[in-house]
């Protein structure tokens, strides 16, 4: 690095200089020509939606989902509220809290004992970095438009549910906003 910064230093003395710096790669620094053009970037394969007609198939609402699953959807919920930009969304997820409060407390309290009772006094430590993983998944989404799409809709059908119903449809609802969220919970906790 310090050989550079001394050639860049020196005054260019006709074609010894310019052979030197071209040689090492620095010649476009030296030209008047404006920097290197933009190197153009090939967008990835587009990522196939899943109807949610074929999502309602793969998850059942007759399947009550655990207290691991329900707070997965309040966390994917969450990121969706921050994510999407949307103050409708914020303002639905905020009202998802208050309407599901003692559901959601309920959940909470039991994913905290199930990580004490499997990891003692680390027990919330863990249970943050699986949250942590959690959310890294949700956020990184292959398809926003849809995942926002799909969290206002679940956003509104929790708003029409009494708490107890929440987790017959929890497992579907994450589905619903994304397709891998199963796999993502399994893997997180």
């Amino acid at each position: 690095m310090k050989g550079i910064k001394a050639l860049a230093a020196l005054p260019a003395r006709g074609t010894r200089a310019a052979s030197v710096l071209a040689m090492m790669g620095l010649a476009a620094c030296s030209t008047s020509e404006g920097p290197p053009r933009p190197v153009a970037m090939v967008p990835a394969a587009p990522v196939q939606a899943i109807e949610p007609a074929a999502i309602t198939r793969l998850v059942p609402d007759n399947v009550v989902a655990s207290a691991e699953v329900v707070w997965a959807l309040r966390g994917e919920l969450n990121v969706a509220a921050l994510l999407c930009g949307s103050q409708a969304l914020r303002d639905d997820y905020n009202r998802i809290l208050k309407t599901h409060r003692n559901l959601l407390n309920e959940v909470y309290s039991t994913e905290q004992a199930r990580y004490r009772q499997q990891h003692g006094t680390a027990g919330q430590a863990r249970h943050d970095v699986a949250m942590t993983r959690l959310y890294n998944g949700f956020s990184s989404v292959p398809d926003r438009r849809r995942f926002c799409t799909q969290a206002s809709r679940v956003a509104d059908e929790l708003l029409a549910l009494p708490s107890a119903d929440v987790p017959r449809i929890a497992a579907r609802a994450l589905t619903a906003m994304e397709p891998g969220a199963m796999r993502l919970v399994s893997s997180a906790y």
